[in-house]
């Protein structure tokens, strides 16, 4: 019967266990040569033999490969950036167009957070003005609003402020009510940003809870985020985009 390579019989194994044969020297597995080339690339410096004035020369070289190299990613960072930042305010959304702009604006992994609201509500009050600054802070987030039965017809007010967060055309989050903000004594942007943050919506820089401040700090931040509200609802007027007017001013045609 024939051996494979490696093979001995039993007379050899006794010779060698004697010492009247040489020992059998073990043949390299494949795992073990591969160990052995990493080992040598690992261990490997290409520079330890140049001179110092081959050395000064690569110097150079690397340098401005990696400088090149560095200013391309930095370069490819910021047009990925830019290009997801596109929106940066709070735009208006209704019945008749929740569809295309939040449903199916929501494709291709993009984050849409609707906030359902009722005029001269009082916490739908609060929550306008941190809404305008989240939409300042994320621009690659679409932040919208729309007026809470105007947009789900017979919506009831109890659940108002109502927060329809999207992505991939489902609804993955709806948030009813102030609690989950910090309640109405507490919510501001900071706030907002934290439990969005939690939703994996926004990365954020913010290391504890600010819903864990005390009630007084966060009413004067929320008191800070309204104004900024009022001010922006004041731009819209003057540019003619405020909602409420222009429903107005539909209604007045319409009796015409």
């Amino acid at each position: 019967m024939a051996l494979c390579p490696g093979d001995t019989t039993q007379w050899d194994d006794i010779h060698r266990r004697l010492g009247n044969f040489k020992p059998l020297v073990k043949e390299p597995t494949v795992a073990s040569l591969n160990q052995k080339v990493i080992e040598a690339v690992e261990e490997y410096d290409p520079l330890e033999h140049r001179s110092l004035d081959e050395l000064n020369e690569i110097e150079d070289v690397v340098e401005e490969d990696d400088l090149a190299r560095m200013r391309r990613e930095r370069l490819a960072e910021l047009k990925k950036s830019y290009k997801a930042a596109k929106f940066g305010e709070v735009r208006d959304v209704g019945f008749q167009d929740f569809v295309k702009e939040v449903t199916e604006g929501s494709r291709d992994g993009q984050w849409v957070i609707v906030l359902l609201y009722f005029e001269g509500h009082p916490g739908c009050q609060r929550m306008l003005g941190p809404w305008v600054e989240l939409a300042r802070r994320f621009p690659a987030v679409k932040f919208m609003r729309g007026i809470a039965d105007k947009v789900v017809p017979k919506f009831p007010e109890g659940s108002a402020p109502t927060v329809l967060v999207y992505r991939n055309e489902d609804c993955q989050k709806q948030i009813v009510g102030m609690t989950e903000w910090g309640g109405a004594s507490r919510v501001n942007a900071d706030c907002m940003e934290w439990v969005l943050k939690d939703l994996g919506v926004v990365t954020s820089d913010l290391e504890e809870d600010p819903r864990q401040v005390p009630a007084a700090s966060a009413w004067r931040r929320a008191q800070r985020d309204e104004e900024e509200s009022d001010k922006e609802d004041d731009r819209d007027e003057d540019r003619g985009y405020s909602s409420s007017r222009l429903q107005t001013r539909l209604d007045f045609l319409k009796r015409m």
